[in-house]
């Protein structure tokens, strides 16, 4: 079982006080952007210790914890030779359904072209 946090004064201190909204966010002023006060580790921190205290974190100004983001579940890329394996093995059996046409109409062009190269004397 974990054992209870110890947290500094400093952080003790800042749970006893209402802080702006700007402490815990960025803000734009004057065509910079200022850091917040509080780093997102030191709100982390803050929200852990009004729990242990038993502080409402909303009530010295932190934000409500973002959402955690649901993963995005992709199919593994795996290699080209994988992926394009179905589609080749069916331009094969395409190609193979086709072929003794192909070869009739080759033969059949061998064979024109044989009756053009014989001459028309029979000497």
């Amino acid at each position: 079982m974990a054992t209870a946090r110890k947290f500094s004064d400093a952080v003790l201190k800042h749970l006893q006080t209402q802080h702006a909204e700007s402490s815990f966010t960025a803000t734009f002023v004057n065509g910079y952007w200022r850091s917040p006060r509080f780093s997102l580790r030191r709100q982390a921190e803050l929200r852990k210790a009004c729990v242990m205290r038993g502080v409402d974190p909303v009530s010295i100004g932190l934000p409500e914890p973002a959402p955690h983001k649901v993963m995005q579940k992709k199919p593994p890329k795996g290699h080209k030779q994988q992926r394009e394996y179905q589609a080749k093995q069916e331009k094969i059996q395409k190609n193979m359904r086709e072929m003794p046409a192909k070869i009739r109409d080759w033969k059949q062009g061998l064979a024109k072209e044989l009756e053009k190269s014989k001459p028309s004397l029979p000497f």
